[in-house]
């Protein structure tokens, strides 16, 4: 066991051992203990109807955040190279990018309705704008120089974005992936709780229950999507460029 791993463990351990302290003062109705909430949180899962709204709201999710990498990642690229695009479409991705998604979930409903293609939307225009800002900045961030060399070997446009462009900007492009993944699971909750349906619709309801304990629980829920996902995100980062993930542990401080 690594000592990284150890101090994890301790963390956890020591983040659940206050909550149940913080619980048993406060009591049920303000913040369950986690004693409360794991009995309640098996109590869902043999209900079923937990699992079930996850899954079609992450579908729905994975659909917006699909098509929000599909345009953010090469409009940033874009943005980042072209002095033209950026004039033209960076003071747009300025103003977006800080406007409030649930600012939008009125005018959405009454163009999209409130079915698959709403909540496919909202999640799209939450994470497209981080998505394309991250890659903007490595795209800018790019050593003249480097290019210069491909340059100098006649190497064609293509080619240039192939081996220096594209390695260069793989790490902005992780964070993007995994920027824009965060963006997009708070707009599915909230898109949700505005309509009362899906995964934020059982949270909406749970809001209103006696006891903290189903809500704290579906939450948890939540967090355990968000982490296992950033792991996929991360084991598909070592996959594809092994060299890069040597790098960021050469350089990061030894504990």
């Amino acid at each position: 066991m690594s000592r990284r791993f150890a101090y994890n463990l301790m963390g956890i351990a020591i983040a659940l051992v206050l909550w149940e302290a913080i619980g048993r003062l406060m009591g049920e109705g303000l913040f369950a203990p986690v004693s409360v909430v794991l009995v309640e949180y098996v109590k869902m899962l043999r209900d079923g109807q937990m699992l079930s709204e996850l899954v079609a709201s992450l579908r729905q999710m994975l659909v917006g955040y699909g098509l929000a990498c599909l345009v953010g990642l090469p409009l940033g690229v874009a943005m980042g190279r072209s002095r033209m695009l950026d004039a033209l479409l960076h003071p747009w991705l300025s103003m977006l990018v800080v406007t409030s998604v649930a600012s939008l979930v009125p005018l959405f409903v009454v163009v999209f309705g409130t079915g698959f293609w709403f909540r496919a939307v909202i999640v799209f225009v939450a994470a497209v704008w981080y998505v394309m800002l991250t890659v903007y900045h490595g795209a800018r961030g790019i050593e003249p120089r480097f290019l210069d060399v491909g340059r100098s070997f006649a190497a064609p446009p293509l080619t240039r974005f192939h081996k220096i462009i594209l390695p260069a900007l793989y790490p902005y492009l992780i964070t993007a992936l995994r920027i824009g993944l965060v963006h997009a699971i708070r707009a599915m909750v909230v898109a949700e709780m505005f309509i009362i349906l899906g995964y934020g619709g059982l949270i909406y309801r749970a809001g209103y229950s006696l006891t903290t304990a189903p809500l704290l629980g579906l939450l948890l829920t939540l967090m355990i999507v968000g982490m296992a996902a950033n792991a996929v995100l991360q084991r598909s980062a070592r996959a594809l460029a092994p060299w890069y993930e040597d790098k960021m542990v050469s350089s990061a401080p030894s504990l």
